[in-house]
């Protein structure tokens, strides 16, 4: 594809997109599985738990806005 072309700035968007979801996914699992260790009693999974909330909650602030910003879809 050529520099500037609609369809390379598509599928660099669509590549973000993946990324971040990605990223999302990754952080959300990182916090369910330190949560139940922490209702199991695990030292210190409390903090990491509420530290993958915290990534998490940016990853989903970064993914938004890539969509957000992203240039509209023509069908």
């Amino acid at each position: 594809m050529e520099r500037g072309t609609p369809q390379r700035l598509a599928a660099r968007n669509q590549m973000w997109t993946l990324a971040w979801t990605s990223l999302c996914v990754l952080l959300s699992i990182w916090s369910v599985a330190w949560a139940v260790g922490a209702a199991r009693g695990s030292a210190n999974a409390w903090a990491y738990c509420f530290a993958g909330l915290v990534l998490l909650a940016c990853a989903l602030w970064a993914r938004r806005s890539v969509v957000r910003n992203s240039p509209p879809r023509h069908l």
